[in-house]
């Protein structure tokens, strides 16, 4: 069972693992023009728009700049993919933090299909509305785990409890 678990743990953590690693090497090696930039920058915009449209104050003015936030996702997704990969619950939880944000952030299904009624491109609002999801049920995956995790150590101090007394 513990050979299985570290496995199922590995394979999980590395599509996290993958992925920040690449988009690591691509700003190391191109900085802020690396085409990561490119494809991040317009989302962020919108939603720093968004937020500030909804709250009525600048409050996106407190962020920092966009290269920035870029550096801080992938290092909390590299840091929680090799944390999960070893088992602990940290590394969970950093997936859980990570996924969420750059689902609401990169996948905003809700403001593509109303775009794409428009613009006619429905293809990429349906894509935006998969990977959305997609990333829901990933960080559904990590609290199932996180749930679990703790669940089986509750048993574990209750059989030790009963031994004891027995």
């Amino acid at each position: 069972m513990a050979a299985t678990t570290a496995i199922g743990r590995a394979l999980f953590s590395f599509i996290f693992l993958a992925s920040a690693l690449e988009k690591w090497r691509a700003l190391r090696a191109h900085g802020a023009d690396a085409a990561l930039f490119q494809s991040v920058t317009p989302a962020l915009r919108s939603l720093k728009s968004s937020i500030n449209a909804n709250v009525g104050v600048d409050l996106c003015a407190l962020l920092p700049s966009d290269h920035a936030l870029v550096r801080a996702a992938t290092v909390v997704e590299l840091a929680g993919s090799a944390l999960f990969a070893c088992g602990y619950a940290l590394g969970a939880k950093m997936l859980i933090l990570f996924t969420l944000s750059v689902s609401l952030a990169m996948h905003p299904f809700w403001r593509s299909a109303s775009e794409a009624a428009v613009l006619g491109d429905e293809a990429t609002a349906g894509i935006e509305m998969i990977m959305f999801f997609k990333n829901i049920a990933l960080v559904g995956a990590l609290m199932f785990w996180l749930g679990m995790r703790s669940e089986l150590s509750e048993l574990r101090e209750a059989s030790k409890a009963k031994e004891k007394r027995a």
